[in-house]
């Protein structure tokens, strides 16, 4: 093989060192190293989507994560709030306690009137109405203990009305509109199992 490149011309012999490399490299390219370029790419693609895949579900994950906490910590408050709303059988206590509160401040109850509930979704408010005679710092001292009962009463309206001079005090009359509530919770989900009941039967 040697004896009839080295019999070649020089010429031919240098077109063909140049060649046969050449064609090795191309060879090379072609059959071994295009393929493993292009399965290469391919894996890389593939890990690309992969990580972000797992990038997206990590993050879901989070998400999901600070959701459930959210929920929880809602869940903490309204077991809370509804701890702070009587039961309905609590409500005359609460009242007689409201009038108690009225009494040792020196409130002259002129009114004293629940009225009728006002139905929300997992409570009902229950308005108060009051008139009063007393002194202006009497009510004062009467609102303040209110707001620092455990239970939640708020003061919807108050209306300091005409004044009564006497020799030792000035008396006026106030009306007031005291908002309390009462927990509902077992209602409303008595009532959804009702429906459920009614809907099933249909």
């Amino acid at each position: 093989m040697l004896e009839k490149i080295n019999s070649l011309p020089f010429k031919q012999r240098i077109a063909l060192y140049i060649f046969i490399p050449v064609m090795g490299i191309l060879a090379f390219w072609h059959f071994y190293y295009a393929p493993l370029k292009k399965e290469i790419h391919k894996l890389e693609s593939n890990l690309r989507q992969t990580q972000q895949k797992l990038n997206e579900f990590k993050l879901k994950k989070k998400r999901r994560k600070k959701l459930e906490m959210e929920i929880a910590e809602k869940q903490a408050q309204f077991i809370k709030l509804t701890n702070l709303l009587p039961r309905e059988k609590e409500i005359p206590d609460l009242l007689t306690s409201i009038s108690n509160l009225g009494n040792e401040c020196q409130l002259n109850f002129v009114l004293f009137q629940p009225q009728k509930e006002r139905i929300k979704d997992f409570y009902a408010e229950v308005p108060v109405q009051l008139k009063v005679t007393s002194e202006f710092l009497n009510v004062k001292k009467f609102l303040r203990k209110l707001a620092n009962t455990p239970r939640i009463i708020n003061v919807e309206s108050i209306h300091f009305k005409k004044a009564k001079i006497t020799e030792e005090k000035v008396l006026l009359d106030v009306d007031m509109q005291l908002v309390t509530y009462r927990c509902i919770c077992e209602e409303a989900k008595d009532k959804k199992n009702n429906k459920k009941k009614k809907k099933k039967k249909k």
